[in-house]
Formats: structure tokens, sequence, C-alpha cells
């Protein structure tokens, strides 16, 4: 259908495997309707009679809870041929470009998707492998993953962010065992490259351990990744020199005539310690 239609939500089952609601977005949401501001794109599904239900969400669960949360009975849903989504694979396809292209996944959630489109594009296009480990299989991992980023046009590529690097970063972090994203996707390091690398990067035992850290209550629980290794191996947080330090290292190294020039130019500063020095 090309015309949006209106659907009993308890019609329309989510399925299981879907990335954790976001309540602040879903709230957005709610207010945002409420408000009558603007409108509201309609959900995707398709029809789908198992466990009591007659369709099933390809895209839109934030909306769908959001509406639901409002106690309206009925939402604005695209109903798809199933033909075009008859398989779990272009189900999956049209979630993540609907994901990517509306932008707003977290860090975590966009890698799992480039993830998982990678791994679709290389069933389709490559030898279906995943998880290679091998030296060579490492190197055709780094191909499939050059030419799945080359599948975009420069356009997507920056729209999207879809370039090598970024699908090697997204593999990387989409290696985080499922549960562990799940504890922290509405954390704070969610949305950091650079503390889910760092958290990738960490064995599977130690990625769990870090992430019961990070997700304890408190103000004493542990903002980053680093703090949360810290507090694992009771070693101290790594100490911020202070600015004189390096003040003082690159003053060393200066010439006379330079130090002379700084000298003046701090000249009541040091006259003012000279004093203190005098008392």
């Amino acid at each position: 259908m090309t015309t949006p239609t209106k659907i009993k939500i308890a019609a329309i089952r989510v399925p299981a495997n879907r990335r954790r609601l976001d309540p602040a977005w879903v709230a957005t949401i709610m207010a945002d309707i409420q408000g009558g501001n603007g409108h509201m794109v309609p959900i995707e599904i398709v029809p789908d009679r198992s466990d009591g239900f007659e369709y099933r969400l390809i895209f839109g669960a934030h909306r769908l809870a959001a509406v639901a949360g409002l106690g309206l009975g009925e939402i604005d849903a695209f109903v798809k041929d199933p033909k075009e989504v008859a398989t779990e694979t272009q189900i999956r396809k049209r979630e993540i470009a609907e994901n990517l292209i509306r932008r707003q996944l977290s860090v975590l959630d966009r890698a799992k998707d480039i993830a998982d489109w990678r791994d679709i594009y290389d069933a389709e296009h490559g030898t279906g492998k995943t998880g290679r480990k091998k030296s060579k299989e490492v190197v055709e991992d780094d191909e499939l993953s050059a030419k799945f980023a080359l599948n975009f046009s420069e356009a997507a590529q920056t729209v999207l962010g879809i370039s090598r690097r970024s699908v090697f970063h997204a593999l990387k972090i989409a290696t985080i065992a499922e549960p562990i994203r799940q504890d922290i996707s509405l954390h704070p390091i969610a949305n950091s490259q650079t503390d889910l690398l760092q958290l990738a990067a960490e064995p599977a035992e130690r990625q769990a351990a870090i992430a019961r850290l990070l997700t304890m209550a408190g103000d004493d629980a542990p903002k980053t990744v680093a703090d949360a290794i810290a507090v694992i191996d009771r070693t101290s947080k790594p100490a911020t020199a202070p600015k004189w330090e390096k003040l003082a290292s690159d003053f060393s190294k200066m010439k006379e005539g330079e130090q002379d020039r700084f000298f003046e130019l701090h000249e009541a500063a040091i006259q003012r310690w000279l004093k203190g020095r005098q008392r």
C-alpha cells in the first residue's frame, strides 16, 4: 500500500530481538503527539498471522510505544506487500535502512545495524562466512568490508557515515555480546565510540564485569570504560599532569633569549612570587 492505514495497536506483534527502547525518546514522541507538532511518520508493518496477531512490525517501535503509552488504540501504518518482505533478511534490511537514514541511533545501535547490513551483504555477495579469525580470512574480511563501503554513493557515505573505517569500527563494536549491549544501551557510553571500542577489545568475561560496574546506581559508579577497568584492576585512574609541569618542560628547552622574553612577559607574576618568598 502507498497510503497509510489505521491499524489496531493490539494487532501488531513486535519481534523480541529488537533494540532496546529508549524511554526518553518514547516520552519525546508522546509529548510531540500531545502537542500536535507536525505529522508523525507512519510505522511500517507486514501481514503476519502468528501468535494471535495480524501484523508484524518492520520499523517504528518507538512510535508504536508512544502511541500505545497515550492510551490510543490505533496507529497509522504502511502495510507492506508480503512479497516485498518475504524473508527475515529483507525485513532486517528495511529496518536497518530506516534506522540509519532517520539518524536516531546511538553509536552502539548504529554499529550493530551496520554490522548486520555488512553480514547481509556478505551472504548475498560473498562467502556467507562471519567471524573470520585466520590471517588469510581476515584479509578477505577487510576486502569484503571495503567493497561493502564502496557500495554506497559519496552522498550516502557522507550522510550515513558508512566509510571503510566506520565499517571496521562497527564490526569491532558489534562483537560485544548481545546481553551486554542491552545492559549498556541507555548508558552514556552507548554514544561514545572510544568507550565502545575499548570495551570490545576486552575479553567477554571482563566486558560483563565492566558493564555491571557502569550500570551500578549511585554517584560513585564508574562513568567510562577506563574508570571501570581501573576499579577491576584496582589501579588508579590516569592522573592528568599539572599544567605547570608541561610549561616547565617546555621552558627548559628554550634558548636563553627566549627564556628572557618569557621573564619579561611575566615579570609581574615573578615579582609577586619573589615578594612572597621574602616574607
